[in-house]
C-alpha cells in the first residue's frame, strides 16, 4: 500500500517458539540476511491463474526493507528452545522481571518518523563509526579470549557477526551508549549462552574460570572501567549450576 512504503511495518510474532522458528520461519530467517531488492520468498511451487499483482512471476512475495518482525518468546517446558539459526540471525533483548515501580515521564510530545529518516540515521552512524568498530573488532580477535574460546570451547566469531557488530555497534554508540556495552550485549546473546559457553556438560568451572579472566582482560584492554556484566552475570548463573551438579 502506498501510504505503508515510507513507514516502519511491524508484524509480531506472540510467543513465537511455541513450534520451532527455524522450521516455520525459516524462508523468513533466510531472506532477510539478504540485500534489499533479493528478499522473495516463494509461495507457491506455480503461479496460479489471474495471480495477485505485487508478485513476481505470479508465485513469489518481496519482503521489503522496511518490514520488521518481533517475536517474544517464553523460556519454560512449554515452549521449544530457540535454534542457533534463529538467535544467530535475530537481535535478542532479554526482559528480566522487575518488581519495582517508577514513574512516567509526560512532558514528551508525539513525534513521527518516516522509514528513510530512521535509515539514515543509522546510515550515518554506521559510516562515522566504522573504523573504530573495525579497530574494536581487531582488539577482540587478537585477544586472549579468542583463543580460549577456540581452545576451550571450539568456538569461533564467524562473519556474522561481524556484520551485525558493523551495523550494532555504531547505533548503540549514536544513542548515547557505548561500545562495551553493546559489544557485551553481542558477546551475551550469541556466545555467553546455553549451548555455546554456558550450559554445556563439557565445560568444567576451571574453563568458566579461564574464560572469564580472558573476558575481564579483554575490555580492560579496550578502557572500560566497567566490567562486562551480561557476560559475567551468564558465567556465574552457569557455575551454580555446575556447583549444583546439574
Amino acid at each position: 500500500m502506498p501510504n505503508a512504503q515510507d513507514r516502519l511495518n511491524i508484524v509480531l510474532l506472540d510467543e513465537m517458539n511455541l513450534s520451532r522458528p527455524e522450521q516455520y520461519f525459516a524462508d523468513f530467517l533466510s531472506a532477510l540476511e539478504k540485500e534489499p531488492g533479493d528478499r522473495w520468498i516463494p509461495l507457491m511451487e506455480s503461479a496460479p491463474k489471474n495471480a495477485p499483482q505485487g508478485l513476481r512471476f505470479g508465485r513469489e512475495i518481496e519482503v521489503p526493507e522496511n518490514l520488521w518482525f518481533i517475536g517474544t518468546a517464553n523460556q519454560d517446558e512449554t515452549t521449544s528452545e530457540l535454534a542457533d539459526k534463529t538467535h544467530d540471525r535475530a537481535f535478542v533483548l532479554e526482559l528480566p522481571r522487575h518488581e519495582g515501580k517508577f514513574s512516567i515521564n509526560h512532558t514528551y510530545g508525539n513525534a513521527t518518523f518516516s522509514f528513510t529518516s530512521l535509515k539514515s540515521a543509522f546510515k550515518r552512524s554506521q559510516k562515522s563509526e566504522a573504523e573504530e568498530v573495525k579497530g574494536l573488532l581487531e582488539l577482540v580477535a587478537a585477544s586472549r579470549l579468542s583463543s580460549v574460546l577456540e581452545d576451550r570451547f571450539g568456538l569461533g566469531w564467524g562473519n556474522r557477526f561481524e556484520r551485525q557488530a558493523l551495523r550494532f555497534l555504531p547505533v548503540v554508540k549514536m544513542a548515547g551508549g557505548a561500545f562495551e556495552q553493546g559489544l557485551d550485549h553481542l558477546l551475551s546473546t550469541r556466545l555467553f549462552r546455553p549451548g555455546k559457553i554456558t550450559g554445556r556438560y563439557d565445560v568444567g568451572l576451571e574453563d568458566l574460570d579461564e574464560v572469564e579472566v580472558a573476558l575481564i582482560e579483554l575490555f580492560e584492554s579496550i578502557g572500560d572501567k566497567s566490567a562486562p556484566s551480561r557476560c559475567m552475570n551468564a558465567l556465574e548463573s552457569d557455575r551454580r549450576r555446575l556447583e549444583r551438579g546439574v
